[in-house]
């Protein structure tokens, strides 16, 4: 059994080799370089929680090759659902959208993505676990808990600012549909218009919604508001 600082460290790293896993994925699939993540910081903890998940659920329990694969499947899809279902229903957001693909459900999963992240759970369980535990494990216990605690400190305070930015900026969201792109737009073209100082402007907080949509567009280009248009009806998905 770990220790909770050894799961910390796992959180961290697995966090970090996802962000990692995002950026070069994106990079072949569209050619280019894009800071992927919800957070400032080069990290994705929907990866490091995925992965301690299959470490406290599968790893321990399961030696079949075929079985650690549905478990990844199943066990990556549902936190893959969670989090896009609380980020649509608590701030308006959408940052992927799988509704174009085939055998998706409500555009939160898709079955491709699916089985790539029931690949990787394998890679992680007899490929990228083991050796990283005998590397941690080789680090001095006091040092190890010190980083530990310490990276999980720099993951919750980039937590809560992205998190807090997010809810600033939800009263916008929940007004208009589109992509980020527009709503960027929509928030520049009212600055721009305001007549006050820079000083003042900074103070209504636009600046910093504009710089955290600048971000989020960026990290995921398809990203978009979940306010629906009432006239328009959702496409079913196969």
């Amino acid at each position: 059994m770990y220790t909770i600082s050894m799961l910390f460290l796992f959180l961290a790293v697995y966090a970090f080799l996802g962000w990692i896993a995002e950026v070069l994925y994106v990079l072949v699939r569209e050619r280019s370089l894009q800071n992927r993540g919800f957070l400032t910081g080069p990290t994705v903890p929907i990866y490091g929680f995925g992965a301690i998940a299959l470490i406290l659920l599968v790893y321990p329990y399961v030696s079949n090759p075929f079985l650690v694969f549905i478990a990844s499947v199943a066990i990556t899809s549902t936190l893959e659902f969670v989090t896009h279902l609380v980020l649509d229903k608590a701030f308006h957001i959408k940052l992927w959208d799988y509704s174009p693909r085939r055998f998706n459900l409500q555009g939160r999963i898709c079955l491709e993505n699916s089985l790539l992240f029931g690949l990787l759970g394998v890679l992680l369980i007899y490929v990228i676990h083991p050796p990283l535990v005998r590397l941690l494990v080789a680090i001095p216990h006091d040092v190890a808990i010190a980083v530990a605690w310490a990276l999980i400190g720099i993951l919750l305070v980039d937590a809560a600012h992205s998190i807090t930015t997010l809810a600033k900026l939800r009263p916008v969201l929940a007004e208009v549909s589109g992509t980020l792109a527009q709503t960027h737009d929509r928030i520049e073209r009212g600055v721009i218009q305001l007549e006050q100082t820079i000083e003042e402007r900074r103070s209504t907080g636009d600046f910093a919604r504009l710089a955290t949509l600048g971000r989020l567009m960026k990290a995921f280009p398809n990203a978009k508001s979940s306010t629906r248009d009432p006239s328009t009806k959702p496409h079913p998905s196969t």
